[in-house]
This record gives structure tokens, sequence and C-alpha cells, in this order.
């Protein structure tokens, strides 16, 4: 499983830092998120939506998506 923290970045900041590691992971590959900023997490569900990628768990400050 990967991990990335975004602690302390903003909306766009924590989407792009999510995105850049997730377009190298396999299929069904899982990454643990942290986050701070409410705003941050907002805008990585809209994302995880939008591309089709899979919660696995929404947690206080932490979220575990898979491609």
């Amino acid at each position: 499983m990967r991990e990335i923290d975004v602690t302390g970045l903003q909306c766009t900041q924590a989407v792009m830092a999510v995105l850049r590691e997730i377009v190298s992971m396999q299929n069904d590959e899982e990454m643990r998120i942290t986050y701070e900023e409410p705003d941050a997490r907002r805008d990585i569900m809209a994302m995880v939506k939008r591309r089709d990628y899979k919660l696995i768990e929404d947690d206080e400050k932490l979220l575990v998506i898979s491609k």
C-alpha cells in the first residue's frame, strides 16, 4: 500500500500530489492519503469520482483509495 501525506497542502495542491502518485500505481493497488484541510478532502473525493477510482476507507483525516 502506498502512503501520501498532503497535510498542509491546499485543495489543488493536494489533488495534484495524489494524481502524481496514483498514475504509477497498478490496478487494485491501494493508496493511504493523510490530510488535514477539509477542502483538500472535498477536492480529492471529487477527483476520485471523476476518474472512477475506488474509495476503500473514509475516516477522519484519512482516505484510502484504489486505482
